[in-house]
């Protein structure tokens, strides 16, 4: 009966080293921003940095996540902001920010639309995730359950996404 306490025990402490291993891989990319745009902020926060938004979806119950989610356009600025509540109409946070053209906000790494692939490497590759990626097309950072993922035309950053894709 020992050796099963011991075992378990062995056991345990191994999956919790390794899950704070992975996050402590995560943490990096934790802080990640877009000019002075970062995920949590709230909407005030967020609506200083940018101003109002040109328009704005429905509040969207987002079932993995269980938040209310709106979107925020600024079609002029090249942004699309994911705005997240607890509560249908609720306080809003910053849950997720895409880059597009003409956005010229860049990344905490230096990166923004136009940066080539050969920047992104040089900038994100110790964060690389290769199996979420395609060569060319897309290069994630962290994950796709939160990080930065790049997306590429002509070898050149057409989108710039930060926040989970996945759930």
């Amino acid at each position: 009966m020992r050796f099963v306490h011991r075992a378990t025990a062995f056991w345990m402490v191994a999956f919790v080293s390794w899950l704070a291993a992975l996050h402590a891989g995560d943490m990096p990319l934790e802080g990640e921003s877009l000019g002075k745009l970062k995920l949590g902020q709230t909407a005030s926060q967020t609506t200083a940095l940018v101003g109002k938004p040109e328009s704005k979806g429905k509040d969207t119950l987002w079932e993995a996540t269980g938040e209310w989610v709106q979107e925020w356009r600024f079609k002029s600025a090249g942004l699309k902001l994911n705005m997240a509540s607890e509560s249908k109409g609720g306080a809003k946070t910053l849950a997720s920010i895409t880059a597009t053209a003409p956005c010229k906000l860049v990344t905490a790494r230096g990166i923004q639309i136009g940066s080539s692939i050969a920047d992104v490497t040089k900038a994100y590759g110790k964060f690389h995730d290769k199996e979420q990626s395609i060569a060319g097309k897309t290069f994630v950072a962290g994950s796709v359950y939160g990080g930065v993922i790049f997306t590429f035309k002509d070898g050149k950053v057409s989108e710039i996404f930060i926040g989970a894709a996945a759930e």
